[in-house]
């Protein structure tokens, strides 16, 4: 496969995450609200992050759609799921003295340990496509896995 039809496909595949995790939450809108209000955070950060986050998540998935910006929205998914997992993890540890509500959409029916492994799931998703945009990875080390050659000692 190709460095570029990778690229695609990961693009593709957080594009569609932050698309369906900001539509659900614009879609049931006064469930999300409800949801944020219960999180650990004051009602005005909560007020402001319901709107917020799914701007910001429709904006990740614009940039990621967009070839000259692909980069910057695989940068911008990596630090909003890292964001997410660190707030996952911290939850679990107990440290608010209270678990909050989960996810809405599908994500809601995973539990935290469940959740915190799709995030670091896309996490990988999101630095490989960095490698591969960025050029750490070439076209010579995705292909050295297509080889047929064997090696003889």
């Amino acid at each position: 496969m190709k460095k570029e039809a990778i690229l695609k496909l990961l693009s593709g595949i957080i594009a569609l995450l932050f698309f369906y995790a900001a539509v659900s939450k614009l879609v049931d809108f006064e469930k999300s609200k409800h949801e944020m209000l219960n999180q650990v955070f004051s009602q005005d950060i909560a007020l402001l992050l319901v709107w917020l986050v799914p701007v910001i998540e429709l904006g990740i998935v614009g940039l990621l759609l967009v070839n000259a910006a692909r980069l910057k929205g695989f940068y911008a998914a990596l630090i909003l799921l890292c964001v997410f997992s660190i707030y996952i993890a911290v939850t679990m540890t107990g440290a608010f003295g209270r678990i909050p509500c989960s996810c809405g959409g599908i994500l809601n029916h995973m539990g935290y340990w469940t959740h915190l492994i799709f995030n670091l799931l896309f996490i990988g998703f999101a630095m490989l496509g960095i490698a591969l945009q960025s050029g750490w990875i070439t076209n010579r080390v995705v292909n050295f896995f297509k080889r047929k050659e064997v090696f003889h000692t």
